[in-house]
């Protein structure tokens, strides 16, 4: 047999024959007996892909290519869950650290970094004053929850989309005090008609609304008109607006998701791409806010760990200067629709949707059709080099107009496949 060969330097090596798990499937039973849920992010966990015909672990990646432990190669759309915004062995990452390593990771006081990246930071999100950090988005949001909380003097509050794990957002879950559960509100944005809940529910609850902690569906796009009355309505009844922009920053824009609806928050939560995949997360806004930060009890060992804000502030000047919105929106426009029109050729109910930067895969109305129609299509684009979400996907700045063709190809086939033998092999 052949040894396979790339057909383009910036495509995988494509796997010949079934994909091969020998050494996923021995790490995941090592990991079945010594991490609870097999892995650090839910996210991440086999039964979110194709278990049995996907890969389970990584162990390198370069650009938007990555290796598995059985080393067969693909183009990654998972981009480390929306973090490696710039792609995998970045310069601006990589060089950083080695730049910086020498001078310690962690100190016993402040370091210079800590404020240089704050002003780095400052400078690019609209309204923004003064800035904390953190390590996880759920650290942020939490502390946006507090502060929100302490400037308004009220407890409710009314939280979209997933906003972390910690009690006051998964507040139905065992281990959470039931009583939390009266000063949270989730409500939905996937349709239409949820525009008007949302609203209505602020002015129904204004009097013990704190804020409003919005992270932006991933199905649809949201108006700048719905938005700017979410301001609006927020600003009128003296409740907070706080943006989660965990997934959103710098990737609907160099400003965010208040740059792309023409909104200004009260205050933002940031990560993921915030240090292009180091760990890092922030609250950051007008100073008349974030410097009552200062009476509350936050606090972190871990948040001038300076290895993380320098990525930061190199990633963030990479970010001015590269144009990379542009070009990631472009690809993810091209990828939607190149899959779109070859899907509904086929007569595939298969659609990808919401933002150009951040693909939606919807297959079905409800959560357990589409995943149970998503899997064989995951492992038919996984033995073809292509790793993808279930749901929400991610657009980096290493993708190559050719990774993004291949894919509508490779979407192509695999749909072909299943429409005419319901397996994609």
């Amino acid at each position: 047999m052949d040894t396979p060969t790339r057909k383009h330097p910036s495509l995988p090596i494509p796997i010949q024959g079934e994909i091969r798990l020998e050494r996923s499937n021995q790490l995941l039973e090592e990991a079945k007996r010594l991490v609870p849920g097999v892995t650090q992010s839910m996210m991440k966990r086999p039964e979110q892909f194709a278990p049995g015909a996907f890969p389970v672990f990584v162990v390198k990646g370069q650009g938007a290519l990555v290796e598995d432990a059985d080393g067969q190669e693909y183009i990654d759309f998972i981009s480390g869950l929306g973090a490696n915004m710039l792609g995998h062995k970045h310069p601006a990452v990589v060089e950083t650290i080695r730049a910086h390593l020498d001078e310690g990771v962690l100190h016993s006081l402040p370091t210079p970094i800590e404020v240089s990246a704050v002003r780095a930071l400052v400078d690019v999100i609209p309204g923004a004053e003064m800035a904390r950090f953190f390590k996880t988005g759920a650290d942020a949001t939490s502390a946006a929850v507090r502060l929100g909380r302490h400037l308004t003097g009220k407890e409710r509050i009314i939280t979209v989309g997933y906003n972390g794990w910690h009690d006051h957002f998964m507040f139905d879950t065992p281990g959470v005090p039931a009583a939390l559960a009266q000063h949270t509100m989730r409500l939905p944005l996937f349709t239409e008609p949820d525009e008007a809940a949302l609203l209505a529910a602020i002015e129904q609850n204004a009097k013990q609304l704190a804020l409003v902690l919005l992270s932006v569906p991933y199905n649809r796009v949201l108006s700048r008109e719905f938005m700017q009355k979410v301001r609006a309505t927020c600003t009128a009844h003296e409740v907070l607006l706080v943006l989660d922009e965990v997934v959103t920053g710098f990737r609907l824009g160099l400003g965010g998701a208040q740059e792309f609806f023409g909104v200004q928050a009260d205050f933002v939560c940031l990560s993921k791409a915030l240090a292009a995949g180091m760990p890092l997360s922030a609250i950051a806004g007008p100073a008349k806010h974030l410097r009552r930060l200062d009476e509350l009890q936050v606090s972190t060992t871990f948040g001038g760990e300076m290895l993380s804000l320098e990525v930061c502030q190199a990633v963030i000047a990479e970010y001015r200067q590269s144009g990379y919105i542009s070009r990631i929106a472009a690809l993810g426009a091209r990828l939607r629709e190149g899959i779109n029109q070859r899907a509904e050729k086929l007569g595939s109910p298969l659609r990808v949707r919401g933002y150009d930067a951040i693909p939606f895969f919807n297959y079905a109305k409800t959560p357990p059709e589409h995943a149970k129609l998503m899997q064989p299509f995951q492992a038919g684009m996984a033995r073809r080099g292509v790793l993808l979400r279930r749901d929400v996907n991610f657009i980096c700045a290493a993708h190559t107009q050719e990774q993004i063709d291949h894919t509508i190809d490779m979407a192509e086939e695999v749909l072909h496949a299943l429409n005419k033998s319901g397996s994609a092999a």
